[in-house]
């Protein structure tokens, strides 16, 4: 008989081997640490990973929206309460998978009011309006598209609590001049008062601290840097100054007095009295009616009958519709400049804050090369809405335009927004076509550029900074020393070859001799208008003026027939995943909020050309 003794305790499948005791760990707040965060991270993802599929399935089964059937008699209504986007980025394509809505656009608002002059269901227009916020070139686009409406025939209204609650309402009610009837809130104010520009200059209290602003700029109306470098408004500043606005008013206070007849003669008077109560502008003639917005339907409900009213943002829906299922014959990609230049890849701030963004000169480049070598794309628009920015980075553009134009063939047009200044100047010189709007603030064609010296600031605080270096002028942008004559040379010598290009550019563009753009340059900024009259633009317009040119050079019947592409998309691809995640399937908001505020940092140039626009309020 065999001895199995040796199996006791022990099988096929696992057999322990004994381990020698160990030594009890210390306790470690660290790897206490380490180990919630890997958890945490595990939690966030497996919420992550689950909230994209529910938002797949969401988009793909639940996700396509029915377009609304407008009634067979409607009022149009529109509410302005802020600045609305020149473009909808990736939304666009969103739209386009009818995945979700794309937002309203200023282009979609001012069609969709065209679109309903020649809509027989269309009956009256009614605009709610209740903010200071708006580009006046955007005032006036949409003023131009409502007295269109009005001279079909058709009832035009407004109504607002005020025009100008916070005393700057001139622009407000220059829009409110091109309607019918004028409606206020009881309690409300009409505030006129013209248009103000304020400047504040901090040298003093700069040099109190220690600090020296050392900018040099080219030539004498290029004060961007003013504020930092002199106590006071030079006379160059305020002759520019008070010639911009000289041309505002003008560009608001006629057209009001043209279709208000019957306060033209009095309304100069009325403006000087600045702000007028409710019972004060009924009694002038400034407003038709105060009462309260429920009052203003109920009386269209007593004129029209019982009608529906239908925004403008369900009925540009309703048109976007049609317009994609029609037949399109031509194709036009509009390149969006928006904000500061600079160098590379733009960045820009959260969508879901109000920071100004920039515009890297490679992806605007890039979107014009591609634009150019499509086929099917007929023209190109580039929509500059920019104070400037690198000289470089603008150039960059400007070559993108030409090798477009004169290489490939392909027409530029140029569609100026509220500002094209300086660097977004310098990016137009090479368009087949420049558009701009009477208030457009243009032209500042020069250049400035230098840095902030904080050597005496150290000094107040006994710090003291020791160098190391190879090269005389190694330390030129140093912010712990001042200019030494070498460094100020070389520098100014970059200043002045960036304004002898700028001049050469805009002379080679626009056709003149450079003595001719010399007398209309030094960095002076222009509104449309003037630029119109000094040979800047070409024509005055908006961006449909620019689509009805291109429509009718393609032999199109209307802008209508055109397919439009909206270049760079402006949306972080991140932000509107879980944008579209948090709408269809619930993501936390806490999550997508945390997300979409991360940002692209870009370094800002200290050779910039940006233009020197005060706060501008009217």
């Amino acid at each position: 008989m065999s001895d199995h003794s040796w199996l006791k305790g022990r099988t096929v499948v696992y057999n322990p081997v004994p381990r020698a005791p160990s030594k009890p760990k210390r306790f470690r707040i660290g790897r206490i640490l380490w180990t919630a965060l890997k958890r945490t991270c595990m939690v966030i993802g497996a919420v992550v990973l689950f909230s994209a599929v529910i938002g797949v399935w969401s988009a793909m089964h639940a996700g396509k929206k029915a377009v609304p059937v407008l009634p067979d008699q409607m009022i149009l209504t529109l509410s302005l309460d802020g600045r609305i986007p020149e473009e909808s980025g990736m939304s666009q394509y969103l739209a386009l998978l009818n995945i979700r809505d794309e937002p309203l656009t200023f282009n979609m608002l001012i069609d969709s009011i065209e679109k309903a002059i020649k809509d027989d269901r269309v009956k009256a227009l009614a605009l709610n309006v209740s903010s200071t916020g708006y580009d006046i070139s955007q005032l006036q686009e949409i003023r131009k598209a409502v007295l269109n409406f009005k001279k079909s025939g058709k009832k035009t209204y407004i109504y607002s609590e005020s025009y100008g609650g916070s005393g700057y309402g001139l622009g407000l009610y220059y829009l409110a001049s091109a309607f019918d009837e004028i409606w206020m809130q009881p309690v409300g104010v009409v505030a006129i008062g013209g248009i103000s520009a304020d400047m504040p200059f901090f040298k003093d209290v700069m040099e109190k601290y220690g600090v020296e602003a050392q900018f040099f700029q080219r030539k004498e109306y290029k004060n961007a840097m003013e504020h930092l470098t002199s106590s006071k408004m030079s006379m160059a500043s305020r002759e520019e100054t008070q010639g911009l606005i000289d041309s505002m008013a003008a560009q608001l206070i006629e057209p009001i007095k043209t279709e208000r007849t019957q306060i033209s003669k009095t309304f100069d008077d009325l403006l000087n009295l600045g702000m007028l109560t409710d019972e004060e502008a009924l009694k002038s003639g400034l407003i038709d009616k105060m009462d309260y917005e429920d009052s203003l339907f109920a009386e269209l409900d007593s004129i029209y009958g019982d009608i529906d009213t239908v925004s403008v943002d369900t009925y540009s829906r309703v048109a976007q519709r049609d317009r994609l299922m029609g037949s399109k014959k031509a194709s036009v990609a509009i390149i969006h400049v928006e904000g500061m230049i600079v160098s590379g890849r733009g960045g820009g701030g959260s969508p879901y804050s109000m920071e100004d963004s920039m515009v890297g000169a490679d992806d605007i480049a890039d979107s014009i090369k591609d634009a150019a070598r499509n086929k099917r794309i007929k023209a190109i628009v580039l929509r500059v809405n920019s104070p400037g920015g690198s000289p470089s980075a603008s150039e960059t553009i400007a070559r993108a335009v030409h090798w477009a134009r004169v290489i490939k063939k392909k027409p530029v047009y140029v569609s100026m927004g509220a500002v094209a200044a300086s660097g977004g100047y310098w990016i137009s010189t090479e368009a087949t076509k420049i558009y701009a709007m009477d208030a457009t603030l243009t032209g500042s064609i020069g250049v400035v550029g230098g840095k902030i010296n904080l050597q005496k600031l150290w000094e107040k605080y006994d710090v003291n900074w020791e160098r190391v270096s190879y090269g005389k002028n190694s330390s030129m942008m140093s912010m712990n020393t001042p200019f030494s004559a070498s460094e100020q040379k070389q520098f100014e010598l970059t200043l002045d070859n960036v304004y002898d290009h700028f001049i050469l550019r805009v002379a080679k563009g626009r056709s003149l001799t450079t003595a001719q753009v010399e007398a209309i340059a030094k960095g002076h900024v222009w509104t449309g208008r003037e630029a119109k009259e000094k040979g800047l633009v070409d024509e005055i317009g908006g961006l449909n003026d620019v689509l009805d040119l291109i429509a009718k050079t393609n032999s199109l019947a209307s802008r209508h027939e055109l397919t439009i592409l909206h270049l760079p998309s402006a949306d972080n691809p991140l932000a509107v995943l879980f944008e579209l995640l948090s709408s269809e399937a619930s993501l936390p908001a806490w999550l997508g909020n945390a997300l979409s505020s991360v940002q692209l940092m870009s370094h800002s140039p200290r050779l910039v050309m940006d233009s020197s626009l005060p706060q501008v309020r009217g």
